[in-house]
């Protein structure tokens, strides 16, 4: 009797204390940022134990390209809207498990790579129509159970249609998520 009680705590322990299937496995979810680049509804789907495609519709942000200068402006009275796709590399999910830290809504370090198309904004600093392909490395964390941070830091190529040239650029990213489904 003894022993099946020892048995059954420590069962119970176990499952208590580790993480459930679900967790250790990428998920899919909605959620709505809000950061440097502006308010934001996306949406994360795995596509294989290490890669995340995630993408987004927002408003904030602008850019343009002045002469050799890539410009960012935020506009809050007239955002501009944009939509981005991100392709994210989450390389050190299996070590995050190993270590017992916690992996739900994806956490975990990533290598992402993002193109952000912005509409423009000519009612504002004469935001032009713009896209931004950037490479970047970036980390996810949990704040609880449905609250998230994002951070990312890179560099890109922005590519201004009206002006048709282009500059290179260096990317930041910061972002707190609320997951909703």
């Amino acid at each position: 009797m003894k022993r099946l009680i020892l048995f059954y705590l420590l069962m119970v322990s176990a499952f208590t204390y580790s993480q459930n299937e679900e967790n250790d496995n990428l998920t899919k979810f909605g959620r709505i940022n809000l950061g440097v680049h502006g308010i934001e509804f996306s949406y994360e789907l795995p596509v294989s134990n290490k890669f995340v495609w995630e993408n987004n519709l927002g408003i904030g942000l602008g850019m343009n390209k002045n002469g050799s200068i890539a410009q960012y402006y935020w506009a809050f009275n007239k955002p501009t809207p944009y939509l981005k796709s991100e392709l994210k590399f989450v390389y050190n999910r299996n070590k995050r498990i190993l270590k017992k830290r916690p992996v739900h809504n994806n956490s975990g370090n990533y290598i992402g790579l993002q193109a952000k198309y912005s509409f423009g904004n000519k009612n504002v600093y004469d935001l032009d129509e713009t896209v931004l392909t950037e490479i970047h490395w970036g980390i996810q964390r949990n704040l609880g159970r449905r609250f998230l941070f994002n951070t990312h830091i890179g560099f890109g190529y922005l590519w201004d249609f009206d002006n048709s040239s282009g500059e290179i650029s260096p990317t930041l990213g910061v972002r707190f998520g609320y997951r909703l489904f």
